[in-house]
């Protein structure tokens, strides 16, 4: 009898993955070195007793992760190096060193489009102190597939794991998140060039990583737990409260809501709060951290929320509604394979 096998959408991206990690290859001669492995925001090894490497790579895909339409190829490029740069800022006290870049392009590309799309590159990594050491490019037969992958240095004692957070932690965000999810709709929909869109948008196609945050976490020893928000908070919270053996409580009248977003949701019938949970790419920091340490964040890091709390793993993950029902957390938001 032939056995009946399941596919990648049958699993989600999520759950291929607790699958696949745990599986993957390490030598028994390099395990002195492996600080931090798979299913963190980043892998971590040991270089000398007091250095670590720190890498993560990402990619974007066109038709999945953007359109041409939507947004100049200088952005394309900047935006592709600036989602790596947060998941190292999703790590702690880490400083970013080089990238490499995986570029595919179809032939018949124009050359001043590939230019301006390194042009962005560049612009981020200036920006960031961080260096572009090479990397590849291909050709594709329609789409263009950017990857790209980064390497920071850090001292093991500065970085922060996601499965630190304890019941009673506070949960925390560095700024409002939903407004990327609702830039991209806005896009898709064609109103991205409506004045008042143009905030949305931007956090869209423009995010900008929370380096500087995560470094003064980690240096301070502030947070935790500590993840980014790329996923939509929804899947940023379960990912914590699992790697943690936790539970979690959102307080969705505590989320900060910028008026452009409250805007876009009353017109369309929704809750600020409902993109917020799902809406994903607004690479913020989401992080849990003690109460009593919780006045010296607020000073250290303006602009930061609290939005909830650490409860113990056999409450779950749930939201909590402004009128104090509890709605549990199930799905990861956004998530490739999907059928």
């Amino acid at each position: 009898m032939r056995r009946k096998t399941k596919n990648l959408s049958s699993l989600g991206e999520f759950g291929w993955l607790k699958s696949l990690l745990p599986r993957l290859y390490w030598p028994s001669s390099l395990k002195s070195q492996l600080c931090i492995g798979p299913g963190d925001d980043a892998g971590v090894l040991r270089i000398t007793p007091g250095r670590a490497l720190v890498a993560t790579t990402d990619a974007m895909v066109e038709g999945i992760h953007y359109e041409r339409n939507w947004f100049s190829w200088e952005s394309l490029g900047e935006k592709v190096l600036a989602v790596n740069l947060s998941d190292l800022a999703a790590m702690g006290d880490v400083k970013p060193l080089a990238a490499l870049i995986t570029a595919a392009f179809p032939g018949d590309t124009s050359v001043d489009y590939v230019d301006k799309f390194y042009k962005g590159l560049e612009s981020c990594a200036k920006r960031w102190k961080i260096g572009l050491l090479g990397g590849d490019t291909v050709g594709s037969k329609r789409d263009w597939f950017v990857s790209v992958t980064v390497f920071g240095e850090a001292r093991p004692r500065g970085l922060i794991k996601r499965s630190g957070a304890k019941p009673g932690d506070y949960l925390v965000t560095t700024g409002p998140l939903g407004l990327a999810g609702v830039g991209r709709e806005a896009l898709q929909s064609g109103k991205g060039k409506i004045r008042w869109t143009n905030s949305l948008v931007r956090a869209f196609s423009s995010p900008q990583p929370r380096i500087a945050a995560g470094q003064i976490l980690g240096r301070y020893r502030l947070a935790t737990s500590l993840i980014d928000s790329s996923d939509g908070l929804e899947a940023s919270v379960r990912l914590l409260s699992e790697a943690s053996g936790a539970g979690a409580e959102i307080h969705l009248s505590e989320l900060p809501v910028p008026g452009a977003l409250r805007r876009w949701a009353r017109e369309h019938g929704r809750h600020p709060w409902s993109y917020a949970l799902t809406g994903g790419e607004d690479y913020e920091l989401i992080f849990t951290v003690r109460p009593a340490l919780w006045p010296e964040v607020r000073r250290r890091i303006p602009g930061v929320a609290r939005i909830g709390e650490m409860v113990s793993r056999s409450k779950g993950c749930s939201a909590v509604t402004p009128s104090g029902v509890r709605r549990p957390l199930k799905g990861y938001g956004f998530a490739h394979f999907a059928a």
